[in-house]
């Protein structure tokens, strides 16, 4: 439970009898409250010191509260502001709450809404604390060298991610699923002036042509069967932030044309309402098509791409940048191992070579999957080509490993294939004492298949030890 003694509350009120009563009060309940009397004791206390709370009235002789109001969400953003104003001043208040304010209090005050106005206060001020540690934590996560790669590729990759942080500009990330376009993105957030603000994301493919519209916008309370309550969009969420729309191709033709508009105007309005909504959001777009050849076949507008790719950033995929597949191995390798799951420290040169050899389709996320299985499997300390999933073996019987085609001429590569399909199936048989039927299954091929195989590549039982049958 939140200690509220260690929650600083600074509360400026000019009557100095009333801001003793309420500290009084307070302090009784376990709440820490420092008085000031003035506008300018306010100003000179938020410079030296972060409150957790402030109470702040806005009938001030030396200060315009609602100026005091601008001037703290200016300095300190996320702390929660309760304000007291006299209880006929409504347009005062509505103004305060437009302006940041949490909670509001009316005099003559009542202290039982006192004590329960500072601790739903006090609660959020310690869940935006906590909001911001987990932030921070996020943002170690996700820096500029966690972008892992060697390659020229790469290279080339963190280099336009640090220039586009240094500015504001829309950026558009083009590459194939699996190659880390969201992981491009938050590394974009959070090496920019946007750190400490949200990071929202939106699958854009993931959502109906009725309902992508509420998700970015949000909707008035009625605006559509089923709005029991008006909801803020992910632009509202991301306000101050970096606003993620995640394969934005998918995006109906209905939707492009708003985004456009909020994209040269930085405001909308929520479905069913009429407030201009202003936001102040970097947006980030991530694909996996090429644009141009949907603005040609008429399910992209032309306008909307010159509006998101004033800075592209094109991510390699896997099969580009093989050079880099021992470091990413060894990164899966390590945070699985750190997760739980195996013990394997090392993959085997044959299991490397199978690695190599394969086309990755699936790009990274495939890759990492194929670690977390084999690691699954493996219960010594290196991952040997039996621990991989089948699609590797499949694809590595096809090709071996470069060393050995250093050696294949056009007149032996047959033979070489052969020999690295038939390493291959042997291991799985010994590992499997020989039972055709696991072995089959550790392979991803019917038995049938496997005899064949067997037979074609002249694979048989060694007659001095015994199997089952």
């Amino acid at each position: 439970m939140e200690d509220l003694s260690k929650m600083q509350i600074l509360y400026v009120e000019d009557d100095a009898p009333s801001g003793r009563l309420v500290q009084s009060i307070a302090q009784t309940a376990g709440f820490n409250v420092q008085v000031v009397g003035t506008g300018r004791e306010f100003l000179l206390a938020l410079g030296s010191e972060k409150p957790d709370v402030l109470m702040l009235d806005l009938n001030l002789p030396d200060a315009n509260g609602l100026d005091l109001l601008a001037k703290a969400r200016q300095r300190i953003p996320d702390t929660p502001v309760v304000v007291v104003t006299a209880s006929n001043a409504v347009d005062d208040v509505v103004k305060a709450l437009k302006g940041g304010a949490t909670d509001y209090l009316s005099k003559p005050l009542d202290y039982q809404r006192l004590i329960v106005s500072l601790s739903n206060a006090v609660k959020l001020s310690s869940n935006q604390q906590e909001l911001s540690r987990l932030r921070s934590e996020i943002g170690q996560r996700y820096k500029l060298e966690h972008i892992l790669g060697m390659s020229e590729s790469m290279t080339q990759v963190r280099d336009m991610v640090e220039h586009a942080a240094r500015r504001d500009a829309t950026v558009l990330i083009n590459g194939e699923s699996g190659t880390g376009k969201e992981l491009i993105a938050k590394a974009l957030h959070f090496a920019s002036h946007r750190a400490a603000k949200p990071f929202v994301d939106v699958n854009c493919a993931a959502l109906t042509e009725t309902l992508i519209e509420s998700e970015l916008f949000g909707h008035e309370k009625g605006a559509f069967t089923g709005a029991i309550a008006r909801r803020r969009g992910k632009f509202e969420q991301a306000h101050g932030g970096s606003l993620f729309l995640d394969e934005i191709g998918d995006m109906p033709l209905s939707t492009q044309a708003k985004m456009l508009r909020v994209l040269q105007e930085r405001s909308f309005q929520r479905v069913g309402g009429e407030e201009k909504l202003v936001v102040d959001v970097r947006v980030i777009c991530a694909t996996n098509k090429n644009l141009e050849e949907c603005v040609a076949a008429g399910t992209f507008r032309l306008d909307l791409l010159y509006r998101i790719n004033p800075l592209v950033i094109e991510v390699p995929p896997l099969r580009d940048r093989r050079a880099d597949m021992p470091q990413l191995v060894n990164h899966f390798l390590s945070t699985t191992t750190h997760q739980g799951s195996g013990q394997a420290q090392s993959v085997s040169d044959a299991a490397m070579n199978a690695l190599q050899n394969h086309r990755w389709p699936g790009n990274v996320r495939e890759l990492q999957n194929a670690i977390e299985r084999a690691l699954m499997l493996c219960d010594g300390e290196e991952i040997q080509v039996c621990h991989l999933p089948p699609a590797i073996l499949r694809s590595s019987s096809m090709a071996p490993a470069p060393s050995a085609l250093k050696h294949a001429t056009s007149i032996n590569l047959i033979e070489s294939l052969e020999q690295h399909e038939r390493s291959i199936i042997v291991f799985e048989l010994q590992k499997q004492n020989w039972n055709q039927t696991k072995t089959a299954a550790a392979l991803g091929v019917t038995r049938r298949m496997l005899v064949y195989k067997m037979n074609n590549l002249g694979i048989e039982r060694p007659s001095t030890e015994i199997y089952e049958h």
